[in-house]
């Protein structure tokens, strides 16, 4: 009798323990989807940075599948196989993208995807989901080292300036002290600026002086008194707008009057240099008429008929 109540709780633990294995195992298919349909993809990378089989593969922080494989293939890229819940196929298009991520403060990998836009068609199963590569956090510490080492340095000039700063015979507090005084005269009216600043007529007279130009534009800009009316006058506006062509179109001419000058000024120039040789030869000329003339009045046929010659002086200018 004793024997059989021991049979009877043991079977009953034992059946015990299966159904609650079994239930464990319900509760554990169902969170791992093993009763639903499932699509496999594959994306490549370069270096998958901790990725292990069986990691978690994520849709929008989703948990919509795992990793199902890792594979080196010959140009020594890695092909990552991984399935998602059927369901979810239609969000993984061709504007999808893949990476890993990080899962938690502990460092676990997940592989991460992007919902694709419904524009998009969809990857087909077993197709490539394109890939993005994952930072990678010692290159990524490599480049930060460097600036980390340069604000270091930062750092340190600023407590040495702080700490100049904060000497009571520091040169940055005897300037400081000396702004404060020049500030307080100021203040108090004493010297060009203080006087410049807190006189009243000064202020009144700069407001007069704002106030008259102020009413001198509105006179301009309503026609009012003759500069105005002569500025908005269009008669006026068409008369300066044909001056200004005018001007405009002489100052083009000017290079080639400049030329023709310079032209004119090279002719005279020459012309002045064979004047000296007219003169000698206009004196030379006059020198043989005059030994002509005397010759005709020494001359006993000639000297009734030809008048006595007369002195003629060539005056050089």
């Amino acid at each position: 009798m004793i024997q059989r109540k021991y049979e009877t709780v043991v079977g009953i633990f034992v059946v015990g323990s299966l159904a609650a294995l079994l239930v464990m195992v319900l509760i554990i298919a169902q969170q791992e989807r093993l009763w639903e349909e499932h699509v496999e993809y594959r994306a490549v990378f370069k270096n998958v940075s901790g990725l292990k089989t069986g990691s978690e593969v994520r849709l929008a922080g989703v948990t919509v599948g795992n990793v199902k494989s890792m594979v080196i293939d010959p140009q020594g890229q890695i092909i990552v196989t991984f399935e998602v819940v059927g369901k979810y196929r239609s969000q993984i298009r061709q504007d999808s993208r893949v990476t890993i991520g990080f899962q938690g403060l502990l460092g676990d990998k997940s592989l991460d995807l992007t919902p694709g836009s419904p524009t998009q068609p969809e990857i087909v199963a077993k197709g490539e989901v394109p890939s993005i590569e994952p930072l990678d956090i010692t290159e990524m510490f490599g480049k930060v080292a460097p600036s980390l080492e340069k604000v270091q340095k930062l750092l340190d000039n600023l407590i040495e300036i702080s700490e100049a700063v904060s000497k009571p015979d520091s040169g940055f507090n005897k300037s400081m002290e000396e702004v404060g005084q020049i500030i307080s005269k100021i203040n108090k009216g004493k010297g060009s600026l203080g006087q410049l600043l807190n006189d009243p007529a000064l202020y009144r007279d700069s407001s007069q002086a704002v106030a008259n130009i102020r009413k001198v534009t509105t006179a301009l800009e309503g026609n009012k008194g003759a500069l105005g009316a002569l500025i908005n006058d269009p008669a006026f506006r068409g008369n300066l707008e044909k001056t200004l062509t005018s001007l405009a179109d002489a100052s083009s001419r000017l290079p080639e009057l400049m030329k023709k000058a310079e032209a004119l000024v090279q002719q005279l120039q020459k012309a002045a240099k064979g004047l000296p040789g007219l003169v000698t030869s206009g004196e030379t000329m006059l020198d043989d008429v005059d030994k002509a003339a005397k010759a005709a009045q020494k001359s006993i046929l000639l000297r009734r008929n030809v008048p006595k010659a007369k002195e003629r002086t060539l005056k050089k200018e």
